[in-house]
């Protein structure tokens, strides 16, 4: 199998804060509802949501999706760990406690201070993350689509997909 190498084109630091703060917000909606809509509408959220985000923030029964956008915290650490948040990713057997973490609080706290010392990692830093993540992933998804060994695999098992937390979009985050 060939590798295609792609142009991996690095978001500004406050692209991704404006993203933290859309998948806070519509994960905010999940586990604090009322606190979180007010977060929203004082410090201007509504416009770093994507379509989807929106949607699901907008609708007052939103029963079906919660638990969708509840993984969405997942997509968190990445963006958390690539705006200096964190000083190395988690291992993925570990859970994180997004809501400890003093990025998140201040994102929370004071959004404009938030979004104004926006800062990533160096580039060199945040691709060669891209490239370990995007790897891993293919790895799982070995695994589950049955390449494990080379032997079928006989376990039905229904992952979160990693590509969530891969790429710093408003599509896949």
């Amino acid at each position: 199998m060939e590798d295609i190498e792609e142009e991996i084109i690095i978001r500004t630091p406050k692209e991704v804060a404006q993203r933290v703060l859309g998948v806070i917000a519509s994960v905010g909606k999940v586990y604090f509802p009322e606190k979180n809509q007010v977060w929203i509408e004082q410090n201007s959220i509504d416009q770093y949501l994507s379509p989807e985000e929106k949607k699901f923030i907008n609708n007052p029964t939103p029963d079906d999706d919660r638990v969708n956008f509840s993984w969405k915290i997942e997509a968190l650490v990445p963006l958390l760990w690539s705006l200096e948040g964190l000083d190395e990713m988690p291992a993925f057997n570990e859970q994180f406690d997004v809501w400890g973490n003093e990025l998140v609080l201040k994102a929370i706290r004071n959004t404009k201070e938030f979004l104004a010392d926006a800062k990533l990692k160096d580039d060199e830093v945040l691709t060669q993350m891209e490239s370990f993540l995007y790897h891993q992933h293919w790895r799982v998804r070995d695994r589950d689509v049955g390449f494990n060994n080379g032997k079928p695999n006989e376990d039905d098992i229904n992952i979160n997909e990693l590509t969530q937390v891969l790429f710093m979009s408003a599509d896949t985050a």
